[in-house]
């Protein structure tokens, strides 16, 4: 678990009170104020929110509360890793939190500390794993060239950054409901000009950071028996299911080898030399569209000329991306000048 926020409906008074008592409070926009200055306690940010309605041909507002929450500083624990939930029970990181609200004097004032636990919605929850790898800007990058169309009708998030910069250091795919953030550690922290504690620059040197940012439609798309609750979000099995799950449907389990090492294993297949042919153009093909993604995009384009015997994008995966998975491989291959014959795939690096 990386972050999660909690939402609570609140009193007119309430509101009133925070409004005015809460420092540092800014106004994003017409129905949100917001501020970040308690985020040394673990509660990264308060936001103040209002909904406007119209009843009985009268305009009505409900007032909400929104907590989020960073659950390895609420522990007090690291400001950069995330927390480990084999250390911590849901319990005790939800007591902790507790704690943390009534020590914040605003929020006791008007006795949030007192709120049962599952009066907490939650609005979004950040279900993480960092792994540990000898090459993490490699790893972004196959990420990134591996991403199918597609998935969930999810969509490369739009940044501002050369392609071939950002896909060694990010790789974002969102919907409406939820995000697939997956990135290198390490220059996400000197982006964002984030200071590294000396004790763990070794570690988050090597770490690429997945991460599942639900949002509350994606949270109420799960229909768990527990609906909103944050609960199942702070257990280790179930975090660990739910991303293992998601990994494994978007980038399969076989590895990623070099393009000498795939066009070595493609010929040496029992496949006929029509299918080696059309399999290695497929494997240049990915390079030239900067991805999977893309050129699966292009071939569902009928405006968007690609070679005809890949077919439509139903045939060009059941046909044509299967036999790669016969072989046990991606597609997507390694340059060569890296010197690097096999990656393990995204799914088995995490499972390690």
């Amino acid at each position: 678990m990386h972050t999660f926020e909690l939402s609570c409906k609140i009193s007119p008074v309430s509101y009133q009170y925070l409004h005015d008592n809460l420092p540092h409070l800014v106004k994003v926009s017409n129905y949100v104020e917001r501020t970040n200055y308690y985020s040394a306690k673990g509660v990264m940010q308060i936001e103040l929110r209002t909904y406007e309605y119209a009843k009985y041909g009268m305009m009505m507002k409900r007032y909400y509360l929104v907590l989020r929450c960073n659950p390895s500083i609420i522990m007090g624990k690291s400001k950069i890793l995330l927390v480990d939930l084999e250390e911590y029970s849901s319990t005790e990181i939800l007591e902790k939190l507790m704690k943390r609200i009534y020590e914040i004097n605003e929020l006791r004032y008007i006795r949030l500390d007192k709120q049962p636990v599952a009066l907490f919605l939650t609005s979004r929850a950040d279900v993480a794993a960092d792994i540990l790898v000898d090459f993490p800007q490699i790893v972004v990058w196959l990420c990134n060239m591996s991403f199918p169309y597609g998935y969930h009708n999810m969509k490369r998030k739009a940044i501002k950054k050369e392609a071939d910069r950002l896909y060694i250091e990010s790789c974002c795919f969102c919907n409406g409901s939820r995000a697939i953030n997956i990135y290198y550690k390490m220059i996400a922290l000197i982006n964002t000009g984030k200071e590294i504690p000396t004790e763990e620059q070794e570690q988050i040197q090597h770490a690429v950071r997945l991460e599942a940012q639900l949002e509350k439609r994606g949270i109420y798309n799960m229909k768990l028996p527990t609906k909103r609750s944050i609960e199942p979000f702070l257990e280790k099995d179930f975090c660990h299911k739910y991303l293992e799950k998601e990994i494994k449907a978007i980038f399969g389990i076989q590895k990623y080898v070099s393009r000498g090492k795939a066009v070595e294993m493609i010929n040496n297949s029992q496949y006929k030399p029509y299918d080696k042919a059309v399999m290695l153009s497929i494997v240049d093909m990915i390079h030239q569209f900067k991805g999977l993604y893309e050129l699966e995009k292009a071939i569902a384009d009928s405006k968007i000329h690609t070679p005809p015997q890949y077919g439509n994008l139903r045939s060009f995966k059941e046909r044509w991306l299967k036999k790669f998975k016969n072989l046990g491989i991606q597609p997507i291959t390694i340059l060569d000048s890296l010197g690097i014959d096999e990656v393990p795939s995204i799914y088995n690096l995490l499972r390690k």
